[in-house]
């Protein structure tokens, strides 16, 4: 009952921060409504997860009925790593697609992901959507188009941050460290440190670190408390280390060529309204994450500055060889990181 209760808690007050004034269409559905069925891996309790809901019920509010969203929470229709080949089948119409579970898939998408690419959220994923659906560098949507998806929005993760098992209070504690990372970079990162990689999709993080064949998850504050991973991990750092944008909602591409219209222009609406409300909703749960687990008792604790600087200019490092890879593979790196960085200049305060 307690998760049930939890659960709608988080629906309801996304709706109180998102859902417009205006009252829904009072026409029932049309015989020929159109009903995709959307696959996310997170649970309904996420925050991330609780708009994305509501992504499909303003779809179906706005379009008048004539669209409505079946939605697929916590793995129950399609895993994680497996989203990107179910949408570009057709098994599912939408998928919540996580790039780095898929790394041989537009590689140049991991542009998004590099540790330590953007400080905050907010610029890395108002960023993101400009790169992504803007004029200047059509490369993604168009490879993406070619592999049978089209993008509808962005998402992302807010500051990623460490939680686990032992304590957290420098770069020294990452030595023989057990943490689970995605991606390329990331583990690249770790094991710089001494730490070791550890590659999971989130759905198994919980169950990881109850096991010990985790140590540690690479995450962000509000997303490990809506997990519950303080019922089994007791110590938080709070090390900044950037903010990632670019995992993306992704259709089917002839489910959505067959779209009126209308119904893609309010797509391509909620795709600039979407990563706003994310970042409003990801800093307004931040000190209330912070709280509740505190009260679980979760010890926090911050990185010295010139930890912070080691980590920092290691990140760096991995910017320009990810640039150095990609360029030798014929693909547009150096131009896409440099669009990027102008971007995430452009939106930071």
């Amino acid at each position: 009952m307690k998760s049930i209760a939890r659960m709608l808690a988080v629906v309801l007050a996304v709706a109180a921060v998102v859902l417009p004034t205006a009252s829904p269409a009072q026409q029932p559905a049309a015989a020929s409504t159109i009903v995709l069925k959307k696959a996310d891996f997170g649970a309904p309790t996420l925050t991330r997860t609780a708009l994305s809901m509501w992504w499909g019920k303003e779809l179906e509010r706005r379009s008048q009925g004539r669209v409505k969203v079946q939605y697929f929470p916590s793995d129950s229709l399609v895993k994680a790593s497996d989203v990107f080949e179910a949408t570009r089948s057709g098994v599912v119409d939408i998928g919540i697609w996580v790039q780095a579970y898929n790394p041989a898939v537009s590689p140049l998408s991991r542009v998004f992901t590099l540790p330590g690419i953007s400080p905050s959220f907010r610029p890395a994923v108002l960023a993101a959507t400009d790169l992504m659906f803007g004029p200047e560098f059509p490369h993604f949507r168009d490879e993406l188009r070619k592999l049978g998806v089209e993008p509808l929005y962005v998402w992302g993760v807010a500051d990623q941050e460490l939680i686990g098992t032992k304590p957290l209070e420098g770069i020294g504690a990452l030595k023989g460290l057990k943490v689970r990372v995605i991606g390329r970079e990331w583990p690249k990162l770790i094991s710089e440190f001494g730490g070791v990689p550890v590659t999971l999709p989130w759905p198994e993080v919980y169950e990881a670190l109850g096991r010990g064949t985790l140590d540690a998850n690479m995450g962000f504050v509000t997303a490990n408390a809506d997990s519950k991973l303080y019922e089994v991990a007791k110590y938080h750092s709070r090390a900044h280390l950037g903010a990632s944008a670019g995992p993306l909602a992704i259709m089917n591409k002839a489910s959505w060529d067959k779209l009126p219209e209308d119904v893609k222009d309010i797509v391509r609406q909620l795709a600039r309204e979407y990563p706003g409300k994310l970042a409003d909703l990801y800093e307004k749960d931040v000190d209330k994450a912070i709280q509740e687990m505190q009260a679980r008792g979760v010890k926090f604790s911050s990185w010295s500055s010139a930890d912070r600087a080691k980590m920092q200019a290691a990140m760096e490092s991995l910017w320009q060889g990810w640039v150095n890879e990609q360029q030798t593979k014929g693909l547009p790196a150096r131009e896409a990181l440099a669009h990027y960085r102008a971007l995430l200049k452009k939106h930071t305060p």
